[in-house]
């Protein structure tokens, strides 16, 4: 039954993927639902996944808030953390001159590509892996994930990041953000148009949104998602810190190698994957996904390690009963 649970997932997702179309979290959850009926748990799966899925979905909805507060945005220090880690080198530039090649859709663009596609189904299929060998370790998954997520969440707020993509748009610093020209000419940009262009700047240059460009000319063209578009009116630009990509595929490593031992190793190959695709396509700086592996790790050790050394110290300190008075019903009862 793994084997033939595991087939399915790979082959709906590679149909997904061929198909252009969106993994997005609820038809993962479907994905998932089917899998459990055809092991027999269905029910399970409700009860399990229910509070589970219902956060990612109340994510997707409420991420654009994120933009609504007035913390100020950040741009070059991203750009100077890269520098300094690569002497001076900012990878999505390097990687995108040496291996992109405009107009052709390589093996390592396709490649790129479906790991970024991947984001949702991995760390949840990953996720179902560990609530059919061992539902209290799912459980503990669950409550980590929607720790990251929720720090995740409340740095986007306090901490917008403007991703390498959008660094490398022409941009008016207006207040504390950095807006598109056209858009700060509808906010009322004094001058209007003309002179947001006047006053914009590309802070990286020859960089390009590369995951946009390789869907356009993906082998079928771009059907979005089907059924549930209104789960996705808009999303949080610039949530780029820390980079959920690289958070979760460290958080079910973490999780599969404590279940799994050696077997999970593999998922390192993955990691690899993605990071390389997640800066060669332009949507992070590797200093967000440093940052984003912090968080994973720091999410496990306080869910597996720091709460429960805190419950094993609280329980030692606990008065203990004497056995006089547990041998007398009347004080039981009372």
């Amino acid at each position: 039954m793994p084997y033939v649970l595991g087939t399915y997932i790979l082959l709906v997702a590679a149909g997904f993927v061929f198909l252009n179309l969106r993994l997005t979290v609820e038809w993962v959850a479907i994905i998932l639902f089917v899998a459990a009926v055809l092991s027999g748990r269905a029910m399970l799966f409700l009860r399990d996944w229910g509070v589970f899925i219902v956060v990612l979905l109340a994510w997707q909805l409420t991420s654009p808030l994120a933009t609504r507060f007035s913390f100020p945005w950040h741009l070059k220090e991203l750009i100077d953390a890269d520098k300094l880690l690569f002497f001076g080198r900012v990878p999505p530039v390097w990687l995108q001159q040496h291996l992109y090649q405009p107009g052709r859709v390589r093996w390592w663009d396709v490649m790129a590509a479906c790991f970024y596609l991947l984001h949702f189904l991995a760390p949840l299929a990953a996720g179902f892996a560990l609530w059919m060998v061992n539902r209290p370790l799912f459980r503990k998954y669950m409550v980590t994930y929607i720790v990251v997520f929720l720090a995740g969440f409340a740095t986007y707020v306090l901490y917008p990041a403007v991703p390498p993509w959008m660094a490398a748009q022409p941009l008016v610093a207006v207040g504390h953000e950095y807006l598109f020209p056209w858009v700060a000419a509808k906010q009322g940009y004094p001058g209007g148009l003309h002179a947001a262009w006047q006053h914009s700047h590309v802070y990286l240059p020859h960089v390009q949104n590369l995951f946009g460009i390789i869907m356009k000319n993906w082998y079928n063209p771009y059907n979005g998602t089907i059924f549930f578009g209104f789960l996705h009116l808009s999303y949080d630009q610039v949530a780029a810190v820390p980079s959920e990509h690289a958070a979760y595929p460290l958080l079910f490593f973490l999780f599969l190698r404590r279940q799994f031992g050696k077997w999970s190793y593999p998922s390192l190959i993955y990691i690899g994957g993605l990071l390389f695709a997640i800066t060669y396509l332009g949507q992070h700086y590797v200093i967000d996904a440093i940052i984003g592996f912090a968080y994973a790790g720091i999410g496990y050790a306080l869910v597996m390690h720091a709460w429960p050394a805190v419950m094993r110290l609280r329980e030692s300190r606990e008065p203990e009963v004497s056995p006089r008075y547990l041998a007398r019903p009347e004080l039981e009862e009372a």
